[in-house]
């Protein structure tokens, strides 16, 4: 009789061991259906510097090169190149396709472990990709769309971008939501847009945070400021990756995702950044661009000087080089 039972409890055991993996199994099998149909979704066919020289290089072999949502261009094979991803926060408004008011540019160096996070401000005066028009670089956008703005950027700073990511404000807000809000350490107190933000450690929900990367006028560095808390916010976000072991809160996320975000990185780029990158930053430096306001026909601008802008231009292309192996090197423009 206790044969028996000992039996039926290791029938029991078993099955319900294999229920289990077969539930897990089906739930990794949702996942990734569903994080490659999203990313169908966010998918646009977005030419950079790196896109161009790989596709230069592929044809100089006799390879062929395409650039689809299927394409794994320009990923590199194994995380020891540098890879740069350039963050636009787009500010959408009525009868208008908006202004990339925010401008983040992260670079990360595998070999030393490290990210740098650069703040672009959006009145910065720069020449517009393609034209000979100089204007702020947020305008970038708004007059050429997504592609002149990933050129401006790029054509400012001297810097092949590998992938761009770029966010409507309000998705932002829902992602920091779906994520359950993020901390950051504030720097001084103010209110802003019915919100009061105390100094120290705050926790904001998408609202919140929204209105603590608007705030300028208040702010006593202006710009600098607000690039600076945009940077804390981009940061926190990064350390919220546990929070997605919560199937709700992926639902949630991948649903944010699909809505507000484009990007030019495919499914299979996805899956090797994580496989080969997302191991590969112990550190994020953050650097600010030197500059002034100055009025220029009744219209404000940030003026950042050739000394100051060939300064970041060295900056950038020497935390990239690696100290083992092929260099990657920044290309100068003008």
């Amino acid at each position: 009789m206790t044969r028996t039972r000992k039996k039926k409890w290791r029938r029991l055991l078993l099955f319900s061991g294999i229920a289990c993996l077969i539930a897990v199994g089906g739930y990794v099998a949702y996942v990734y259906v569903s994080l490659q149909e999203t990313a169908k979704s966010m998918y646009v066919p977005i030419r950079t510097q790196k896109s161009l020289s790989s596709s230069a290089l592929a044809a100089s072999s006799g390879q062929q090169t395409q650039f689809s949502p299927s394409q794994q261009e320009p990923v590199p094979e194994k995380a020891q190149e540098p890879l740069t991803v350039l963050v636009l926060g787009i500010d959408e408004r009525e009868n208008d396709k908006g202004r990339s008011d925010v401008i983040l540019v992260l670079t990360v160096n595998p070999e030393k472990e490290s990210a740098l996070l650069l703040s672009i401000p959006r009145d910065t005066r720069a020449q517009l990709a393609g034209t000979k028009t100089m204007d702020k670089i947020n305008h970038a956008y708004a007059f050429g769309g997504l592609q002149q703005a990933v050129d401006t950027v790029e054509q400012f700073i001297a810097t092949p971008v590998d992938y761009v990511v770029a966010a409507n404000m309000e998705g932002f807000a829902g992602m920091i939501d779906a994520l359950g809000g993020v901390e950051v350490d504030n720097q001084f107190t103010f209110t802003y847009a019915d919100y009061d933000f105390p100094l120290g450690p705050i926790h904001l929900d998408g609202q919140q945070a929204l209105a603590y990367a608007r705030m300028r006028y208040e702010d006593p560095r202006g710009d600098l400021g607000r690039n600076e808390r945009q940077q804390l916010l981009l940061k926190a976000l990064m350390q919220k990756k546990a929070a997605l072991a919560s199937p709700a809160t992926l639902n949630e996320v991948l649903e944010t995702l699909a809505k507000y975000v484009k990007t030019n990185m495919t499914f299979a780029d996805m899956k090797r950044l994580v496989q080969n990158y997302s191991t590969a930053v112990s550190s994020v430096e953050t650097i600010r661009m030197e500059g002034k306001g100055q009025l220029i026909n009744g219209i404000y601008y940030y003026i950042v000087s050739p000394e100051e802008r060939q300064k970041l231009i060295e900056q950038l292309s020497a935390f990239r080089k690696l100290t083992n192996g092929p260099q990657s090197t920044a290309e100068t423009s003008e």
